[in-house]
This record gives C-alpha cells, structure tokens and sequence, in this order.
C-alpha cells in the first residue's frame, strides 16, 4: 500500500535515486572544500591524513558508499553548525589550508571528532590537523573533543608545536610535488585501510598453500608494485 502510494506520487522516478542524489548534493555542500585542480594548494585535513587516499580523491576518485556518506554528513553538519572557520598558512609557495570548528575568545581553536568509541589518547593525525589550525590561526592551544553518537565526550589539550607543523608542511610539500608529476605516494599502512574504498588499488590478494598444514591461505596487506 505505502509503495503503491510512493509509486503515485513519484510517477516513473526511483525513489532511491532521489535519496541518493539529494544526499549527494548535501554531502557536497558541506564537505570540506578542496581546489582539487590547485596542487599548490592543500588540505590540512590531506597533509595529516593518508596521502595516497587524498591523491585518488583528486586525480580518480571513488564513489561513496552510502555508510561513509551518512557518517561524513553528520560530522561535517555538525562542524558546519559551530562555524567552521576557514584559515590558510602560506610558505614558499605552498598554502597550507584549514578548517577550525570552532574558535572560543579569539584564543581557542577547538576541533570535534565523532567516533564509536572514546580514546585513552588523541590519534596522531587529529593531533596534527588540530596543531596546524593552531599555525593557521596564530593562536597558541586548543582542544580537541572526540564524541560518541550517545553522547559521551573526552577533552584533550593541545599545545602550539613547531616540529609538528614541520612534518605537516612536510608532507603537504610531497602531497603537492607528486600530484604534480602525477605519481601516487607510497602505501601508509594503518587501520583505516581496512574501510577504505581504495583499498584494491594498495593491496594485492593471493591465495597460497601452507606447507605445514596444506591449508589454502589468503595473503593480504602485499603492497602492489
């Protein structure tokens, strides 16, 4: 009864299809904005994160699947509805760029992650973006809030660090130069590879026999050459 209704009132259009494109164009509007055609330009969010996923996103890109865009559109629509202040950190050339989610007092950078479930320490790469948005914005500390869907939250402290930024510029330099000669960067194995949509495009998968046992294995995590 309830589809046949559907079936009347949207004709011969799939209602799937509609879902889909509106969610789309929704996660396009509040995305992260990146000059994907600009290699002088870069994301912080593509410095501390894995270098080659950025460089697939900007050169041959995936589609989403619908999870990750779900998940993706309630962090960014969060971000977005604290302010989600634009910033940039200029060098020889380069322009780092930022996004902070939030600035208390004009002295405060603060950063939102939403995850399943609350960490003990900070993740590097949070650590990273959040000290380059320290940079962008010239302020000295910020905080970096991590939340769960149930509401929980843990803080943690961020202090200006110099040696950090300089590993940041450092990657976003080799982001740039490779994206230039068209070269992917080398495979960063971690725990987001399992998830990722680019994960055939790093890993080979064969099967081997086990002398021992004479059972057939799957080998994985083999970088492709």
């Amino acid at each position: 009864m309830v589809y046949d209704v559907y079936t009347k009132m949207l004709g011969s259009r799939n209602l799937r299809e509609i879902v889909e494109k509106n969610l789309d164009k929704l996660q396009e509007d509040l995305s992260v904005k990146i000059d994907k055609k600009n290699p002088d330009k870069i994301h912080a969010i593509e410095a501390t994160g894995c270098t080659r996923f950025a460089y697939y996103e900007r050169r041959d890109p995936l589609p989403s699947d619908n999870v990750s865009k779900i998940s993706s559109l309630l962090g960014n629509a969060m971000r977005h509805s604290f302010g989600n202040t634009r910033g940039e950190y200029k060098v020889e050339g380069l322009s780092l760029e930022v996004n902070a989610d939030l600035i208390i007092a004009d002295e405060f950078v603060v950063r939102f992650e939403v995850v399943q479930t609350l960490p003990e320490v900070p993740h590097p790469r949070h650590l990273l973006y959040l000290n380059a948005c320290l940079f962008a914005f010239n302020k000295d500390e910020g905080f970096l809030i991590y939340m769960t869907a149930e509401g929980k939250t843990v803080e943690f402290s961020v202090t200006k660090n110099n040696r950090m930024f300089e590993e940041v510029i450092r990657r976003a330099r080799v982001l740039s130069t490779l994206l230039k000669d068209g070269k992917a960067p080398i495979v960063e194995p971690s725990e987001l590879c399992l998830n990722c949509r680019y994960y055939e495009r790093c890993y080979a998968r064969k099967q081997v026999k086990d002398e021992g046992t004479g059972f057939i294995l799957e080998e994985i995590f083999k970088p492709k050459k």
